[in-house]
């Protein structure tokens, strides 16, 4: 998108690294905003954002094929976390979480 914006062709062979330089990706940004905010709605605890962040469905069926990610195991992908106690620790303790949201905005 930004090559696009400069108007920079395809065929200059520009790289990202060249393009974007010191920008973090895109895809890492969302996933800070996203860590941020879970962090946000867990230490609220008279909020019903509370319990839908933790929130894993324990009923119905599974449907075949590749199942779909639940917000959970995007926060665990993000975060690199793989227990849900773990994590929730991480989220309540803020300034451990600062940390891991900022180490998300890493530069290309």
């Amino acid at each position: 998108m930004l090559s696009a914006a400069f108007n920079i062709s395809w065929r200059q062979n520009i790289t990202n690294g060249e393009l974007y330089g010191d920008l973090p990706r895109i895809g890492d940004k969302v996933a800070a905003r996203r860590m941020s905010l879970a962090g946000h709605c867990i230490r609220h605890e008279d909020m019903p954002a509370n319990l839908v962040i933790l929130w894993e469905p324990t009923h119905g069926r599974k449907n075949r094929g590749r199942q779909k990610l639940s917000f959970l195991d995007v926060l665990k992908r993000d975060t690199g976390v793989h227990l849900n106690q773990e994590l929730q620790n991480c989220m309540v303790n803020k300034q451990d979480w600062r940390i891991r949201t900022r180490a998300r905005l890493r530069p290309i």
